[in-house]
């Protein structure tokens, strides 16, 4: 039986779902930046189905951000790992993500969220 994803982004990095075959979807929808200059801003909500074998990652800017290097780069770099290695235990594709994705040393903190639906 599939779950059902329900976000809201107000610029943070998108999230990231590896379908059960292995395919990654950026989930780039995302409303306006938290500020409060923006007090009266809508909040939209975005739904996505997630299917049984499915991955979600979750991050924090600090894993893909990196003075002078691209961030889309990153993203897809993250991607790809998720992709390759989506299978894996979560602790180990954890891992795998925190090592590979260390160069150069983040400057933010990082912090990884990462959900399988059983």
């Amino acid at each position: 039986m599939p779950w059902t994803l329900t976000w809201s982004n107000a610029g943070h990095p998108p999230p990231l779902l590896r379908a059960p075959d292995g395919r990654v979807h950026v989930l780039e929808a995302h409303d306006v930046l938290l500020h409060q200059a923006f007090k009266d801003a809508s909040r939209t909500e975005h739904r996505r189905e997630l299917m049984p074998g499915s991955t979600l990652l979750l991050y924090t800017d600090g894993l893909v951000e990196r003075r002078g290097h691209d961030i889309e780069a990153a993203i897809t770099q993250l991607a790809g790992l998720l992709n390759r290695h989506g299978n894996d235990p979560l602790p180990e594709l954890l891992r795998r993500i925190s090592e590979r994705m260390a160069q150069p040393p983040p400057e933010d903190d990082v912090v990884l969220l990462a959900l399988r639906v059983p």
